[in-house]
């Protein structure tokens, strides 16, 4: 099990927007696909007007595999059209769950 987190930066003030924007149609489309979202934040210190996105994925084989399709619909297309003019920033980080951690141990066979 791998655990994708996407953090993205929005233009200030547009935050709120970004995350109702993502739920109404970013999710629909998404979650089909790549699964349940693990988890969406935002937080209040630190950088500011930041989401992070949690995604769980059996290996990053599968990551990819579930990346692609996605990428391959035109509704998730048109949902990028409209979100992308939102971010100012973006990056991805593929994390690896330690043994005896809460979500190693919900892994496991």
């Amino acid at each position: 099990m791998i655990v994708e987190m996407r953090l993205y930066t929005t233009q200030v003030g547009r935050t709120a927007e970004f995350v109702d924007l993502y739920r109404r149609e970013g999710l629909p489309v998404q979650e089909p696909v790549q699964g349940p979202l693990l988890a969406m934040f935002t937080h209040e210190f630190g950088p500011m007007e930041q989401v992070v996105l949690l995604w769980s994925y059996a290996s990053e084989e599968d990551r990819r595999a579930r990346r692609d399709r996605l990428r391959g619909l035109p509704e998730w297309g048109a949902f990028m059209r409209r979100i992308v003019p939102l971010v100012t920033a973006h990056e991805t980080r593929l994390l690896n769950p330690v043994a005896g951690s809460v979500l190693a141990a919900a892994a496991a066979p």
